[in-house]
């Protein structure tokens, strides 16, 4: 059983009660939205079983509203720090919702219109630092770590997620990373 995949790796975390139903989706499955412009707002959807007539009893409407979920960067993985002269040099690599199934690639297609992420230090839990960069690396200096922690840190609390034009943060990754 595949889970996680289309971005949901968030929600595949939780788990689900022995004996629950599982619904296998296939090629038949279309997209309710047309467009960004549809994302925020209410849609109503009538489900007709097949050979019933729309005005059937049996027939079921429901209300959804559409979110830009799906549409969400997926999380970078593999973070990693490495001190230098400058600071902490921070990297990662990033993932595709878009034709990333290539192994021949060296890199996987960017899938957003350009290259962007944001990367938080935590400390103690708190959000200490921002930084947004155009690559997949960030540079921490010598003196935001000094001022942040005091002192050279041999691990740190870092969050990345890409950032999308259409939908903003993307799906975040948080690890406690050895600064090497």
């Amino acid at each position: 059983l595949l889970r996680g995949l289309g971005g949901t790796e968030d929600v595949a975390r939780t788990s689900a009660p022995a004996g629950a139903l599982l619904v296998a989706l296939d090629e038949a499955l279309v997209p309710l939205v047309s467009g960004l412009g549809d994302l925020g707002r209410a849609l109503r959807h009538r489900l007709v079983p097949a050979g019933l007539d729309a005005a059937d009893p049996a027939v079921l409407e429901l209300e959804t509203v559409a979110t830009g979920h799906a549409l969400r960067p997926l999380s970078p993985v593999h973070l990693r720090a490495r001190r230098t002269a400058s600071g902490i040099l921070i990297g990662w690599t990033r993932r595709t919702r878009l034709d990333g199934d290539n192994w021949e690639l060296a890199e996987v297609p960017l899938g957003e219109s350009s290259e962007r992420y944001d990367v938080t230090i935590h400390g103690g839990g708190v959000p200490l630092r921002r930084l947004t960069c155009s690559a997949p690396q960030a540079l921490y200096e010598a003196g935001w770590e000094t001022a942040d922690f005091g002192a050279p840190q041999a691990t740190l609390d870092i969050a990345v997620a890409q950032l999308s034009e259409a939908v903003g943060l993307g799906h975040v990754r948080r690890s406690l990373v050895v600064v090497a």
